[in-house]
């Protein structure tokens, strides 16, 4: 096995449903519910799945679920979730009640193989330099669940802002494949019966849905995805994203707004990375030159990944920087749905702009020069 072997082709497929759901007291009561709901299997794939309260509390309700017969399988990955370290009592303990836990090891030693007592030293070190930044929940394989909130306490108090999509339909039987390719591509077992995790889905479904993912070693096509879905906007094109600095995805958007869609792009105003946020700042005189709108939220870290362009909607995981372009693991949803994109601008944008103020260039020498020298090193950022 090699984590390499997540980097499947999708085709595309179709979804039942589709339900965002912006900021953790939405979405977080709809996650568990599913989760407590799951009769057969519990899947998680997770960047972020630290000590606090929320993240004890699904440690608790998995425990609960082990002991009513559900399968459940863990991705974690080393740097996001902490597991060797402040997390390492709580993911022990999970495996101890029955779990099966598989680390994405990002730093130090590459260990494959079940967290935390069977792992060995994979010499290969695929993992390393890599960070599995995915989030993905796969319920029962009827029932997926992606975006970009990992299960930290900060999702929910309102500290990050965030959005989750609940899917259902053909398409999560490609969200598990994901899931599982991944997890046997880090040592975990895969049970004898696998067509029994891939369900006949009760509603198929007919909204034309594309997952695509980024696996580190030159698979792209999330990004690629993503790339097209900017360049096919012709009237309206919405981008929300915590870490736009990628000079590429800049000027697919400067290019849509030049050729007249009205461009609107939703950042934080003060956001947990101050380098990429000065990155973008640089580029704002040409955006507003061009035609498009910048608005940053107060208040919160901006940290939802979605791109609505006139029908097409995308969301997941896929920052729009170098790291998650072309060498993190990352996964989105691309859905030609008109209701899909009216929910999210219904749910999200409208509400966020509404809150948010315009942006302006940076002002003043030092923020200048700043802004230049953060735009100069955003392959590193």
């Amino acid at each position: 096995p090699r984590t390499r072997d997540a980097a499947l082709d999708f085709a595309w497929s179709t979804a039942a449903t589709i339900e965002p759901w912006a900021e953790g007291v939405n979405f977080f009561p709809r996650i568990f519910a599913d989760v407590e709901a799951a009769r057969s299997s519990v899947h998680i794939l997770m960047f972020g799945w630290r000590e606090g309260e929320v993240g004890m509390r699904m440690a608790a309700l998995l425990k609960k679920k082990l002991t009513d017969g559900v399968e459940v399988r863990v991705i974690v990955d080393g740097l996001g979730s902490r597991p060797y370290g402040k997390a390492r009592e709580m993911f022990t303990r999970l495996a101890a009640a029955g779990a099966q836990i598989v680390v994405n090891d990002m730093f130090l030693l590459d260990r494959d193989g079940l967290f935390p007592n069977d792992q060995q030293l994979d010499w290969r070190w695929d993992e390393a330099g890599r960070a599995d930044h995915r989030k993905l929940y796969v319920l029962d394989g009827t029932v997926a669940w992606t975006g970009g909130a990992g299960i930290e306490d900060h999702f929910q108090d309102g500290g990050f802002h965030d959005v989750m999509v609940r899917v259902t339909g053909d398409v999560v039987r490609q969200a598990q494949a994901a899931f599982l390719t991944s997890f046997h591509g880090l040592g975990g077992p895969l049970p004898a019966d696998l067509p029994a995790l891939f369900p006949e889905p009760a509603e198929r479904g007919s909204t034309p849905v594309a997952l695509a993912q980024v696996i580190p070693g030159g698979f792209v096509a999330a990004s690629q995805a993503i790339r097209e879905q900017i360049d096919g906007a012709r009237e309206r094109l919405d981008v929300m994203n915590p870490y736009l600095t990628d000079r590429d995805m800049v000027e697919r958007i400067l290019a849509a707004a030049r050729r007249g869609v009205k461009v609107r792009v939703v950042v934080s105003e003060k956001s947990n990375n101050p380098q990429a946020t000065a990155a973008l700042r640089h580029r704002y005189a040409e955006l507003l030159a061009a035609g498009a709108e910048v608005w940053e939220l107060p208040g919160t870290v901006v940290h939802a990944k979605v791109v609505v362009a006139d029908d097409v909607a995308s969301f997941g995981t896929v920052n729009l920087d170098a790291w998650a372009l072309y060498r993190n693991s990352e996964i989105v949803i691309i859905a030609r749905s008109p209701e899909a994109a009216a929910l999210l601008n219904e749910r999200l944008f409208e509400p966020d702009i509404a809150r948010s103020n315009r942006g302006e260039p940076p002002s003043g020498t030092r923020d200048r020069l700043q802004s230049w020298l953060c735009d100069k090193l955003t392959y590193y950022l």
